[in-house]
C-alpha cells in the first residue's frame, strides 16, 4: 500500500483555440501597451487586460480551472481574477515566482517554437540537501529539485498558485507568445 503525501499536480489540456486570432490580438496588445515589469527578464508583459478580448479562451480557462480546483475539495467555484499577455523573444525569460492571493494559475501557449524556453517548476521541498546528485541514476517526480515542461501550442497548463515556477531563456529566434492568468 502506498500513501501519497502533499501532492502537487500540474494539469495539461489540449484546446482547440483559434491561434491566428489569438496571436493577432496578443501582438496588437503589445503595440498598445508599455511592458509591465514583473518576473520578466526582457520580453513583454501586458499587465492585466480586459478578459473579454479572449472570451473563448476564458471559457476554457474557467471550465478546466474549476474542474482542477475540485481536486482540492473546496466548495466554491473560482472566477478569473486577472489575465495578461507574455511575449518573449530571443534571450528573454521569466524569473522564479509564485502568484500570491490566487488559488489556481496557468498559462496558455499561442506560439511556442522549439527551444523557446520551458516552464520550470521548483520542488518546494529541499531534497537536494538530502539526495546527492552523483547517486541518482535518473531524475523523476520523487527526486527532482526542478521539473521542466516544454511549451506546446494550443495547450493550457494549470497549477496551484503557490508553486514556484519560472520560464527558461528563449534560445530560438522566434517569439514565444502566451497568455497567463489567475483564478481566485
Amino acid at each position: 500500500m502506498e500513501i501519497s503525501l502533499f501532492k502537487i499536480v500540474i494539469e495539461k489540456h489540449k484546446l482547440k483555440q483559434n491561434l491566428s486570432f489569438l496571436k493577432e490580438k496578443a501582438l496588437e496588445i503589445e503595440n498598445q501597451f508599455t511592458t509591465v515589469s514583473k518576473s520578466n527578464l526582457g520580453g513583454f508583459n501586458s499587465g492585466n487586460i480586459d478578459p473579454t478580448i479572449f472570451s473563448e479562451l476564458v471559457k476554457d480557462i474557467s471550465y478546466y480551472g474549476n474542474i482542477f480546483f475540485k481536486k482540492f475539495n473546496f466548495k466554491k467555484e473560482l472566477l478569473l481574477d486577472n489575465i495578461w499577455v507574455n511575449i518573449n523573444r530571443h534571450k528573454d525569460s521569466n524569473l522564479s515566482h509564485t502568484h500570491p492571493f490566487s488559488k489556481i494559475s496557468g498559462v496558455f501557449y499561442i506560439n511556442a517554437p522549439k527551444n523557446s524556453g520551458n516552464l520550470i517548476f521548483k520542488n518546494p521541498y529541499k531534497i537536494d540537501t538530502y539526495l546527492l546528485k552523483d547517486k541518482i541514476y535518473s531524475y523523476n517526480e520523487y527526486n527532482s529539485q526542478e521539473w521542466s515542461i516544454p511549451p506546446e501550442e494550443n495547450v493550457l497548463y494549470l497549477f496551484p498558485s503557490w508553486i514556484e515556477h519560472r520560464v527558461g531563456i528563449n534560445l530560438s529566434n522566434k517569439e514565444r507568445i502566451s497568455i497567463s492568468f489567475n483564478l481566485s
